[in-house]
């Protein structure tokens, strides 16, 4: 009787280890971001460069290209109020819709 229950329970523990990592693959699958919705097809990544005009309102700072609307920009390495109101060409990555700025030409 003892092998039997023994036994059973071994099956009954593999059954379930198995569900468990069967619905762990599938979570894995699809990620999410913070909160909780797939990311978007259109998600930016790697370095960007554009040509425009730093401009500034409300304490944010935007690049301004021609025929496009102004496109909010930041840096942690470059100081862009020095560049408002130059045209410039800026080259950096994107974290949603902001254009972190990693130099300036």
């Amino acid at each position: 009787m003892k092998k039997i229950f023994f036994l059973s329970l071994i099956v009954s523990s593999a059954v379930l280890f198995s569900a468990c990592s069967h619905d762990q693959a599938t979570t894995d699958t699809v990620k999410t971001n913070a909160t909780g919705a797939a990311p978007a097809a259109d998600q930016k990544s790697g370095d960007t460069t554009k040509n425009g005009t730093i401009t500034t309102a409300s304490g944010k700072f935007f690049l301004t290209e021609a025929g496009q609307p102004p496109k909010e920009i930041e840096s942690y390495q470059v100081q862009l109020g020095d560049y408002v109101g130059k045209n410039v060409t800026v080259t950096g990555q994107y974290s949603g819709d902001t254009l972190f700025v990693g130099s300036i030409k």
